[in-house]
Protein backbone atom coordinates (compact mmCIF):
# COMPACT_ATOMS: atom_id res chain seq x y z
CA UNK A 1 0.00 0.00 0.00
CA UNK A 2 0.94 3.61 -1.12
CA UNK A 3 0.85 6.72 0.83
CA UNK A 4 -1.65 7.76 -2.42
CA UNK A 5 -4.10 4.79 -1.53
CA UNK A 6 -4.78 6.60 1.98
CA UNK A 7 -3.98 10.30 1.65
CA UNK A 8 -6.82 13.56 1.51
CA UNK A 9 -6.32 14.59 -1.98
CA UNK A 10 -8.39 17.60 -1.21
CA UNK A 11 -6.93 19.58 1.44
CA UNK A 12 -7.79 22.55 3.68
CA UNK A 13 -4.55 24.78 3.93
CA UNK A 14 -3.61 27.78 5.37
CA UNK A 15 -1.35 30.79 2.93
CA UNK A 16 1.28 32.94 4.73
CA UNK A 17 1.36 36.35 5.36
CA UNK A 18 -1.49 34.90 7.74
CA UNK A 19 -2.70 35.73 11.46
CA UNK A 20 -3.62 33.89 14.39
CA UNK A 21 -7.34 35.02 13.69
CA UNK A 22 -7.11 33.25 10.10
CA UNK A 23 -6.28 30.07 11.43
CA UNK A 24 -8.70 29.65 13.97
CA UNK A 25 -11.67 30.76 11.88
CA UNK A 26 -10.61 28.29 9.08
CA UNK A 27 -9.85 25.48 12.18
CA UNK A 28 -13.74 26.07 13.76
CA UNK A 29 -15.23 26.18 10.24
CA UNK A 30 -13.59 23.26 8.74
CA UNK A 31 -13.90 21.19 11.89
CA UNK A 32 -9.92 20.02 11.74
CA UNK A 33 -6.62 20.48 14.55
CA UNK A 34 -4.00 21.09 12.05
CA UNK A 35 -3.23 22.87 9.08
CA UNK A 36 -0.10 22.38 5.72
CA UNK A 37 0.97 26.31 5.38
CA UNK A 38 1.60 27.25 2.04
CA UNK A 39 2.73 30.41 0.33
CA UNK A 40 0.36 32.94 -0.62
CA UNK A 41 -0.67 32.74 -4.15
CA UNK A 42 0.76 28.88 -4.57
CA UNK A 43 0.73 25.44 -3.14
CA UNK A 44 4.45 25.64 -2.51
CA UNK A 45 4.75 24.09 0.71
CA UNK A 46 6.29 25.92 3.82
CA UNK A 47 5.33 24.80 7.34
CA UNK A 48 2.43 22.94 9.18
CA UNK A 49 0.26 24.28 12.16
CA UNK A 50 -2.01 22.88 14.95
CA UNK A 51 -4.08 24.07 17.75
CA UNK A 52 -1.29 23.20 20.16
CA UNK A 53 1.24 25.49 18.23
CA UNK A 54 -1.74 27.99 19.07
CA UNK A 55 -1.91 27.64 22.85
CA UNK A 56 2.12 26.96 23.01
CA UNK A 57 3.02 30.66 21.50
CA UNK A 58 -0.07 32.45 23.27
CA UNK A 59 1.27 35.64 22.65
CA UNK A 60 2.51 35.48 19.06
CA UNK A 61 0.30 36.91 15.94
CA UNK A 62 2.07 36.04 12.79
CA UNK A 63 1.23 32.65 11.04
CA UNK A 64 5.01 32.59 9.84
CA UNK A 65 5.56 32.38 13.69
CA UNK A 66 3.00 30.35 14.73
CA UNK A 67 3.71 27.73 12.34
CA UNK A 68 6.54 24.61 12.32
CA UNK A 69 8.36 25.08 9.68
CA UNK A 70 9.58 22.97 6.82
CA UNK A 71 7.91 20.00 7.76
CA UNK A 72 8.39 16.47 7.51
CA UNK A 73 6.78 15.09 4.02
CA UNK A 74 5.86 12.29 2.01
CA UNK A 75 5.02 11.61 -1.31
CA UNK A 76 2.38 10.35 -3.49
CA UNK A 77 3.96 6.53 -3.73
CA UNK A 78 5.85 6.67 -0.71
CA UNK A 79 5.16 2.85 0.37
CA UNK A 80 2.56 3.68 3.64
CA UNK A 81 5.53 1.08 6.00
CA UNK A 82 7.51 4.30 5.49
CA UNK A 83 5.03 6.56 6.31
CA UNK A 84 3.68 4.89 9.43
CA UNK A 85 7.43 4.39 10.99
CA UNK A 86 8.15 8.61 10.91
CA UNK A 87 4.48 9.27 12.07
CA UNK A 88 5.29 6.42 15.02
CA UNK A 89 9.03 7.74 15.69
CA UNK A 90 8.31 11.59 15.75
CA UNK A 91 4.69 11.25 17.08
CA UNK A 92 2.64 12.91 14.25
CA UNK A 93 -1.10 12.89 13.60
CA UNK A 94 -0.51 14.15 10.13
CA UNK A 95 2.06 14.69 7.36
CA UNK A 96 1.99 16.58 4.16
CA UNK A 97 1.89 14.68 0.85
CA UNK A 98 4.19 16.89 -1.53
CA UNK A 99 4.76 16.56 -5.42
CA UNK A 100 7.92 18.53 -6.57
CA UNK A 101 7.41 20.50 -3.20
CA UNK A 102 3.66 21.39 -4.23
CA UNK A 103 1.19 20.06 -1.40
CA UNK A 104 -0.91 17.43 -3.07
CA UNK A 105 -2.32 15.67 -0.16
CA UNK A 106 -2.50 14.88 3.29
CA UNK A 107 -2.04 11.73 4.79
CA UNK A 108 -3.40 11.37 8.66
CA UNK A 109 -4.04 8.96 11.40
CA UNK A 110 -8.03 8.01 10.91
CA UNK A 111 -6.76 8.20 7.17
CA UNK A 112 -4.62 5.24 8.23
CA UNK A 113 -6.24 3.50 10.74
CA UNK A 114 -9.66 3.38 7.87
CA UNK A 115 -7.32 1.84 5.12
CA UNK A 116 -5.41 -0.49 7.15
CA UNK A 117 -7.43 -2.01 10.32
CA UNK A 118 -10.75 -1.18 9.07
CA UNK A 119 -10.68 -3.67 6.30
CA UNK A 120 -8.34 -6.60 7.95
CA UNK A 121 -11.00 -8.87 8.88
CA UNK A 122 -8.57 -10.49 10.92
CA UNK A 123 -7.40 -7.58 13.03
CA UNK A 124 -10.58 -5.85 13.06
CA UNK A 125 -12.09 -8.89 14.84
CA UNK A 126 -9.63 -8.46 17.60
CA UNK A 127 -10.63 -7.26 21.03
CA UNK A 128 -8.85 -4.03 22.20
CA UNK A 129 -8.19 -5.03 25.44
CA UNK A 130 -4.19 -5.32 24.86
CA UNK A 131 -4.22 -2.01 23.31
CA UNK A 132 -5.49 -0.23 25.87
CA UNK A 133 -3.64 2.24 27.79
CA UNK A 134 -3.61 1.85 31.76
CA UNK A 135 -1.09 5.03 32.40
CA UNK A 136 -3.92 7.51 32.14
CA UNK A 137 -3.98 11.42 32.43
CA UNK A 138 -6.70 12.59 34.83
CA UNK A 139 -7.91 15.89 36.63
CA UNK A 140 -10.40 16.15 39.64
CA UNK A 141 -13.38 17.63 37.97
CA UNK A 142 -13.02 21.09 40.54
CA UNK A 143 -9.36 21.60 38.99
CA UNK A 144 -8.94 25.08 37.90
CA UNK A 145 -8.75 25.09 34.05
CA UNK A 146 -5.10 26.76 33.45
CA UNK A 147 -3.86 24.54 36.02
CA UNK A 148 -5.27 21.57 34.10
CA UNK A 149 -4.12 22.70 30.91
CA UNK A 150 -0.44 23.12 32.67
CA UNK A 151 -1.09 19.52 33.57
CA UNK A 152 -2.14 18.01 30.02
CA UNK A 153 1.17 20.02 28.98
CA UNK A 154 3.38 18.45 31.08
CA UNK A 155 2.09 15.04 30.43
CA UNK A 156 2.81 15.80 26.70
CA UNK A 157 -1.22 14.50 25.70
CA UNK A 158 -4.02 16.50 24.04
CA UNK A 159 -6.70 15.99 26.56
CA UNK A 160 -7.31 14.80 29.95
CA UNK A 161 -10.43 12.30 31.27
CA UNK A 162 -11.91 14.40 34.11
CA UNK A 163 -13.19 12.29 37.62
CA UNK A 164 -15.69 13.22 40.46
CA UNK A 165 -15.16 13.32 43.73
CA UNK A 166 -15.95 9.20 44.11
CA UNK A 167 -12.80 8.62 41.49
CA UNK A 168 -16.12 7.56 38.34
CA UNK A 169 -14.98 9.52 34.60
CA UNK A 170 -17.57 13.09 34.56
CA UNK A 171 -15.98 13.99 31.33
CA UNK A 172 -13.20 14.83 29.34
CA UNK A 173 -11.38 18.18 27.97
CA UNK A 174 -9.19 19.10 25.22
CA UNK A 175 -6.64 20.98 23.37
CA UNK A 176 -9.76 22.05 20.87
CA UNK A 177 -11.64 22.62 24.19
CA UNK A 178 -8.99 24.79 26.01
CA UNK A 179 -9.02 27.08 22.22
CA UNK A 180 -12.53 27.17 22.20
CA UNK A 181 -12.37 28.62 25.56
CA UNK A 182 -9.52 30.94 25.88
CA UNK A 183 -10.32 34.49 26.01
CA UNK A 184 -8.77 37.05 23.91
CA UNK A 185 -7.29 39.92 26.22
CA UNK A 186 -5.51 43.31 25.56
CA UNK A 187 -2.37 43.81 27.53
CA UNK A 188 -1.24 47.51 26.91
CA UNK A 189 2.43 47.49 27.35
CA UNK A 190 2.78 51.67 27.92
CA UNK A 191 5.89 53.83 27.65
CA UNK A 192 6.01 56.91 28.67
CA UNK A 193 8.10 60.05 26.51
CA UNK A 194 8.33 63.27 28.31
CA UNK A 195 8.52 66.60 27.51
CA UNK A 196 9.73 69.29 28.67
CA UNK A 197 12.66 70.52 30.16
CA UNK A 198 15.07 67.85 30.34
CA UNK A 199 18.32 69.58 28.68
CA UNK A 200 19.44 65.77 27.28
CA UNK A 201 17.04 66.10 24.58
CA UNK A 202 17.18 68.13 21.63
CA UNK A 203 13.66 68.92 21.10
CA UNK A 204 10.48 69.00 23.51
CA UNK A 205 7.06 68.65 23.03
CA UNK A 206 4.37 70.74 24.77
CA UNK A 207 2.60 68.12 26.50
CA UNK A 208 3.19 63.96 27.54
CA UNK A 209 3.49 61.41 24.45
CA UNK A 210 2.38 57.37 24.98
CA UNK A 211 3.31 54.77 22.85
CA UNK A 212 1.29 52.07 23.37
CA UNK A 213 2.04 48.89 22.22
CA UNK A 214 -0.80 46.46 22.25
CA UNK A 215 -0.25 42.95 22.70
CA UNK A 216 -3.27 39.55 22.39
CA UNK A 217 -2.80 37.32 24.59
CA UNK A 218 -4.98 33.95 25.61
CA UNK A 219 -5.92 33.77 28.54
CA UNK A 220 -7.68 30.76 29.91
CA UNK A 221 -10.81 31.37 32.54
CA UNK A 222 -10.10 30.57 35.73
CA UNK A 223 -13.07 28.37 36.42
CA UNK A 224 -13.13 24.63 37.33
CA UNK A 225 -13.33 21.98 34.68
CA UNK A 226 -16.49 20.16 35.53
CA UNK A 227 -18.04 24.09 33.94
CA UNK A 228 -16.61 23.53 30.85
CA UNK A 229 -15.65 20.14 29.60
CA UNK A 230 -17.99 17.45 27.94
CA UNK A 231 -19.88 15.79 29.65
CA UNK A 232 -21.34 13.24 26.93
CA UNK A 233 -18.25 11.08 26.02
CA UNK A 234 -17.56 7.98 23.52
CA UNK A 235 -16.37 5.38 25.75
CA UNK A 236 -15.28 1.69 25.33
CA UNK A 237 -15.19 -1.64 26.82
CA UNK A 238 -12.45 -3.97 26.94
CA UNK A 239 -14.18 -6.12 24.21
CA UNK A 240 -15.22 -3.49 21.95
CA UNK A 241 -13.50 -4.74 18.53
CA UNK A 242 -10.61 -3.15 16.79
CA UNK A 243 -12.71 -2.25 13.91
CA UNK A 244 -15.64 -0.98 15.97
CA UNK A 245 -12.79 1.32 17.93
CA UNK A 246 -11.16 2.94 14.59
CA UNK A 247 -15.01 3.36 13.39
CA UNK A 248 -16.44 5.04 16.26
CA UNK A 249 -13.24 7.00 16.70
CA UNK A 250 -13.53 8.66 12.92
CA UNK A 251 -17.28 8.81 12.66
CA UNK A 252 -17.26 10.83 16.17
CA UNK A 253 -14.61 13.02 15.18
CA UNK A 254 -12.29 12.10 18.44
CA UNK A 255 -8.59 10.63 18.46
CA UNK A 256 -8.73 9.31 22.11
CA UNK A 257 -11.51 7.58 24.55
CA UNK A 258 -11.80 6.22 28.30
CA UNK A 259 -12.28 2.14 28.63
CA UNK A 260 -14.88 1.21 31.26
CA UNK A 261 -15.38 -2.02 32.67
CA UNK A 262 -18.80 -3.09 32.65
CA UNK A 263 -19.60 -1.36 36.18
CA UNK A 264 -18.04 2.00 34.37
CA UNK A 265 -14.96 1.67 36.55
CA UNK A 266 -12.36 3.76 34.56
CA UNK A 267 -9.54 1.03 33.24
CA UNK A 268 -7.45 2.71 30.59
CA UNK A 269 -7.13 4.98 27.51
CA UNK A 270 -7.43 3.94 23.74
CA UNK A 271 -6.05 6.32 21.35
CA UNK A 272 -5.95 6.03 17.84
CA UNK A 273 -2.37 7.19 17.35
CA UNK A 274 -1.45 4.02 19.59
CA UNK A 275 -3.47 1.54 16.86
CA UNK A 276 -0.91 2.91 14.24
CA UNK A 277 2.11 0.17 15.72
CA UNK A 278 -1.00 -2.85 14.94
CA UNK A 279 -1.22 -0.91 11.24
CA UNK A 280 2.47 -0.80 11.03
CA UNK A 281 2.00 -4.83 11.72
CA UNK A 282 -0.81 -5.15 8.99
CA UNK A 283 1.96 -4.10 6.19
CA UNK A 284 4.56 -5.70 7.78
CA UNK A 285 3.38 -9.59 7.35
Amino acid sequence: MMVKDCMQSDVIYVSVPGTRENVLQIMADQQVNGLPVVKKGSKTLVGIVTRSDLLRKVDENQLAMLMVRDPETVKPRTDIKTALKIMLEKRYRRLPVVEKDELVGLLSVPDILSATLGTDEKIGSMEISKLVTRRVNAVWEKTPLPLSYMIMEMAGKNGLVVLGESGGVTGMITVSDYIRLSEVTIEDNISQTFSGEDGAVDWGWTSKDFLVVTKKLLRLPSTAVSEVMTKNIISFSEVTTVAECVTILRTEDIDQAPVLSVTGSLIGMIEDRDLLKLALETQSS
